[in-house]
């Protein structure tokens, strides 16, 4: 039915859109700050720093979501950030993991990724308001609700609208400040570990044990447990799945089956699923194929291939090849099946995986196929990523991945990288080179960071490559920073 109230949110978000720009474009004329132009003028960190505290639990988990994050692999940085916050809560990088993995999320741009991106940095702002990336946090919140109000969330808009005050304010300063606590807690309950109780615990430790003295007694118990439907229940339902896991047995594929089916929680249904694929019975393909074929529930139908995927047999393959061309599935699914296709190193599975490129209809799907060809160690697939970061028809964010992925291989040289860079006009593809060019251990990447930093138009860039400098062991650097710092 028609919602005048709806069409309203939009309109006034897209109104907002153009504000944001206006302020931005004002605040940097007047140097405005201390404002919401100031706000939304501050620019957006999008590189992670260097770690800073080596001592800490988390500190190799976030160097390696740093170069993730950095290399432009934002899934893998995501998954690796979100692992950091997992394993290790006390580490002082979580504050800041929080913005580093909503930001990736934003860089992915799906809308389940914006969402919980919006959720990270609420959460961020609620409990670790001494962030580094706090400011930062603040505009890229502003800019993940611009996407989601121009792709039709109606809550992303009126919250933009009325960060920008095109919404008349007269509900009241307290009703906002409500929604905005009951908004905050949202977040928070989806964002944070469920947390179980003593009690719970002890008596999923003890069914384990029962398990394995008396399967009779044991079975019944956890096959009791799964039928409950409650939320409270989601952690003990996951566990009762692990118990009866161990059990390879006709008794427990069929509890495993009706789990599947009938189970509300959909990482429920997907630990059932992974149990499902090692059984070669045909009930077990059947149900896991309905899933991919017929399901509306993405996260279930991800978990679902992956699942399959791990069968390694014929129809799970044509199943596989089936979901990876056809993007009503959705993106995130048939990504995954690209994904796993490319996993086997079978070159012809791989050469289906570059055959879908040419019929891919979004970018998050291209960027899949992009990444996974760069995984399959083959001199062709490399020599082919290099000419989609050349074809100045791709998509800009699909050259830039490609780049990145290109260059990194040892057998590009530090020549054809600094040729690059002057050929590429696009200034995000040259940071990104800048970047590649700071990795490298060798004397002409120094040259050209150097003569980058003294001659560049952009005095940004220059700054960039100053400071990739300054983190090189090479003994000619110091007398150049002291010629530049002497001028």
């Amino acid at each position: 039915m028609f919602d005048r109230r709806w069409w309203l949110r939009i309109g006034a978000a897209v109104a907002a859109a153009g504000m944001v720009a206006g302020a931005t474009a004002n605040a940097q004329q007047r140097g405005a700050t201390g404002s919401a132009a100031g706000v939304y003028a501050q620019s957006l960190a999008t590189h992670a720093p260097a770690a800073w505290l080596q001592q800490d639990p988390g500190d190799s988990l976030y160097k390696a979501a740093r170069d993730a994050l950095n290399r432009g692999q934002y899934r893998v940085a995501a998954d690796l950030f979100h692992s950091l916050r997992d394993r290790y809560s006390t580490s002082g990088y979580v504050g800041d993991a929080l913005y580093w993995e909503a930001f990736a999320r934003y860089r992915m741009g799906t809308m389940d990724d914006l969402r919980t991106g919006l959720d990270l940095l609420t959460v961020q702002e609620l409990s670790y308001a001494t962030a580094g990336t706090r400011a930062e946090a603040d505009v890229l919140a502003t800019r993940i609700r611009g996407q989601l109000a121009r792709r039709g969330d109606a809550l992303a808009a009126e919250q933009l609208a009325v960060e920008s005050g095109i919404m008349a304010r007269s509900t009241g300063e307290r009703e906002r400040a409500e929604q905005r606590e009951r908004e905050r807690q949202h977040a928070q309950q989806k964002v944070e570990t469920r947390q179980r109780s003593e009690e719970e615990e002890i008596k999923l430790v003890a069914l384990d044990a029962l398990l394995m003295m008396d399967r009779e007694q044991a079975i019944p118990v956890l096959q009791e447990l799964l039928q409950r439907r409650d939320p409270e229940s989601v952690d003990l339902r996951q566990r009762a799945v692990l118990i009866l896991g161990k059990q390879q047995t006709p008794e427990t594929e069929t509890i495993m089956l009706d789990v599947l089916r009938n189970d509300p929680d959909p990482e429920v249904r997907g630990m059932a699923a992974m149990f499902l694929a090692r059984s070669s019975s045909e009930a077990a393909y059947q149900a896991l194929a309905e899933i991919v074929r017929t399901s509306d529930d993405i996260a279930l139908k991800e978990r679902t291939v992956f699942a399959l995927a791990q069968r390694q047999d014929e129809r799970s393959l044509a199943l596989m090849k089936d979901v990876a061309r056809q993007p009503g599935q959705g993106e995130e699914v048939q990504a995954v099946a690209i994904t796993m296709l490319a996993r086997s190193k079978d070159p012809a599975n791989l050469d289906y995986v570059r055959q879908l490129y040419a019929s891919a209809q979004s970018v998050h799907v291209k960027e899949r196929i992009l990444y996974s060809l760069a995984m399959s160690g083959r001199a062709e697939d490399r020599r082919w990523i290099m000419d989609r970061a050349l074809d100045p028809n791709e998509p800009i964010d699909v050259r830039r991945q490609a780049l990145v992925m290109a260059v990194q291989q040892k057998e590009v040289q530090v020549s054809q990288i600094v040729s690059l860079y002057d050929e590429v006009p696009d200034i995000e593809m040259r940071e990104q080179l800048l970047y590649v060019l700071a990795m490298r251990d060798d004397p002409a990447a120094v040259d050209k960071l150097m003569d980058i930093a003294r001659t560049d138009p952009s005095p940004h860039t220059r700054q960039q490559a100053i400071t990739m400098l300054g983190r090189s062991k090479d003994p000619r650097v110091a007398k150049f920073l002291v010629e530049l710092i002497s001028k």
